[in-house]
């Protein structure tokens, strides 16, 4: 297949070009600065300004979207992180109906299900009325992916929770302070947190890409989420740190604003629709994620 990605030169979009270049396809990136973009891409991976620039299409992959973690929360930061994703996500829906393109792979996030405590979620659970630092982003994001289908495209959604990589995202974030001994809970350390490692999720979108059959929605989380404390023990364990250093929620809030609930709030979100559709999980428990990603 030929694949459009938008996103292809963040945290999932390199590894996903690569990925999806060793099985075979070929891939374009829609970038607003393709000079840049070129110098990020693996050699073969072309990077157009415009999507009309790309030729012919066969899918497009959307991972496009200001970073969550990039700075604390306030009402413009707000707003920027909802316009990149549901801006891109409409131009680039509006841009496959004229071309034809018949299927779509958009990223979604597990803070769809909102603050839900230890209870646990799936595909089908609708969201929650409180949502994690009041983002509303998720439902009108996945909304303009779902105009895809209007066209005849086939629409499949991923809903991504905290992804696994010391390259970045949340794991790179704490890896510093447990290496200096300074690690630990963050919050109650109860709150549930739903992760996958990055090749699985990698994995996750070339199998949706692969499988014409698949569509609607599909958690990008391993299938046994930890609480937060757990999850400090075993990355402890894995750096041979200390890990009883906590953080008070407090101590989040100051720093982060309203973005600390991502980590003092969490969902206990299964891939249940993820594993029914034939996926399998390469890196199914913590520790042994951990200790590949850190070996």
């Amino acid at each position: 297949m030929r694949i459009l990605i938008t996103g292809g030169t963040g945290f999932i979009g390199v590894p996903l070009c690569r990925h999806l270049e060793r099985a075979g396809h070929e891939v374009v990136v829609w970038s607003r600065d393709p000079d840049a973009a070129r110098d990020r891409l693996p050699a073969d991976v072309a990077a157009v300004g415009r999507p009309e620039d790309a030729g012919r299409v066969d899918a497009a992959v959307n991972l496009a979207g200001e970073s969550l973690g990039d700075g604390r929360w306030n009402a413009a930061r707000r707003r920027r992180i909802i316009e990149s994703r549901i801006e891109t996500t409409r131009r680039l829906v509006d841009w496959m109906a004229q071309a034809g393109v018949q299927h779509l792979v958009s990223a979604s996030a597990i803070g769809y299900y909102g603050v839900r405590g230890d209870e646990p979620v799936s595909e089908d659970d609708p969201p929650a009325s409180r949502l994690q630092g009041g983002l509303d982003v998720c439902a009108p994001w996945e909304a303009e992916a779902r105009r895809a289908e209007e066209a005849g495209a086939r629409v499949a959604i991923v809903r991504i929770g905290l992804v696994l990589h010391p390259e970045g995202g949340g794991l790179q974030q704490m890896l510093t302070p447990f290496r200096l001994g300074i690690g630990g809970p963050m919050g109650s350390g109860r709150q549930c947190w739903s992760w996958i490692h990055r090749h699985d999720l990698v994995r996750l979108f070339t199998f949706l890409l692969e499988h014409p059959e698949a569509h609607g929605v599909f958690n990008g989380t391993a299938p046994n989420p930890v609480s937060q404390r757990a999850f400090a023990q075993a990355l402890g364990r894995v750096l041979r740190r200390p890990s009883f250093m906590p953080t008070p929620a407090f101590v989040l809030r100051a720093a982060f604003g309203d973005m600390a609930e991502l980590l003092t709030e969490g969902q206990c979100v299964l891939p249940k629709r993820t594993e029914a559709a034939g996926f399998t999980f390469e890196h199914r428990e913590l520790e042994r994620a951990l200790r590949d990603l850190l070996r």
